[in-house]
């Protein structure tokens, strides 16, 4: 049985998460309000996700893209378990990728049980169109809700946006929302998140469960941030009162960068400043800690500053357990 997943089409059973139902994380007009780099990556499906439950044994996808870049694959989780991912044959060339994925992990007796799947989209591409193939006769129906079903909403650099993941469901957001059972939008914007107000504004309208704050890395320096960084908290907070809201300097593959100590200082002033009006709702998190204290090099990309699959699974473990406390301090 073949599905059709399109932009604004999309088959009832089947819930969109992560980006609007044309696919983009919000409107081109605002994103041009910011830059043309903003309306571009505005259009992107980084962090959509198709879910639905089935008994099928195995899924086929062919997933057509605007465009190609680096890590563009699509993968698939099945109640929560990775399955693989579909990738281009080319990464230069090709805007359509194909393949087909177990549903069922090795060793598993299936005996037609209902699974959620989650099928990611590609990261740093816009989706046009996705086929979905299972097997004949199998049974459809939508996934469960989220634990936590208003979103997670992440607002932040490359990093944030999953550079450099080679599957989207590694990204830390991701990860960090499937341990939680939460929804997320991911609005990490690679080299552009200049903390505008105009998008401060723009996600303070947003429903969400959690707000991430953690643009320190695109700041071109201290001065931007303490321009900005306060002002951007303020905005989100003066719209959503009681909202958990998580603020985070950048990581740093090494702990000597002295450099991150004067941003780290910008930011943990928002922080404290919130901290003395009495804000219960608000926390901090240092990204000089994320990664541990221990073979910090390994959980970088090689001579970059973006973390490997390794390196956002260590920020997942760190990154969780304290959003899961922050959100429960209002229950």
């Amino acid at each position: 049985m073949k599905y059709i997943v399109e932009q604004n089409n999309i088959p009832e059973f089947m819930s969109v998460h992560g980006v609007r139902e044309d696919f983009s994380r919000f409107p081109l007009e605002l994103g041009q309000k910011v830059s043309d780099n903003m309306a571009m990556l505005s259009q992107l499906s980084t962090g959509g996700r198709i879910r639905f439950s089935t008994n099928s044994k195995k899924i086929g996808l062919v997933v057509e893209i605007e465009s190609t870049n680096a890590n563009t694959a699509t993968d698939v989780l099945s109640d929560g378990i990775y399955c693989g991912k579909i990738e281009p044959l080319n990464y230069d060339t090709d805007t359509v990728m194909s393949g087909e994925l177990s549903l069922v992990p090795d060793g598993i007796e299936d005996e037609d049980k209902m699974k959620t799947v989650t099928v990611f989209f590609p990261r740093p591409a816009r989706l046009v169109r996705m086929e979905i193939t299972l097997d004949d006769g199998a049974a459809v129906a939508k996934a469960p809700d989220y634990a936590i079903k208003k979103p997670i909403v992440f607002y932040g650099s490359s990093i944030t946006q999953g550079g450099c993941t080679t599957t989207p469901s590694k990204a830390y957001t991701a990860l960090v929302a499937e341990r939680l059972g939460a929804d997320h939008i991911n609005m990490g914007f690679g080299g552009n998140a200049l903390g505008e107000e105009v998008l401060a504004e723009y996600f303070a309208g947003l429903e969400m469960s959690c707000f991430v704050l953690d643009y320190d890395y695109n700041a071109p320096n201290a001065e931007h941030l303490r321009k900005t960084h306060k002002r951007f908290f303020e905005i989100i907070r003066e719209a959503n009162p009681d909202l958990p809201i998580m603020i985070m300097s950048g990581i740093s593959p090494s702990l000597l960068n002295t450099g991150m100590y004067a941003r780290r200082r910008v930011i943990m002033d928002t922080f404290h400043d919130a901290l003395d009006k009495g804000d219960e709702n608000v926390d901090f998190i240092d990204g000089c800690y994320l990664m541990g204290n221990y073979d910090i090099a390994s959980c970088f990309i090689p001579g970059d500053c973006h973390p490997n699959e390794k390196g956002f699974g260590r920020m997942a473990a760190v990154v969780a357990p304290r959003l899961e406390a922050l959100m429960n301090r209002k229950k």
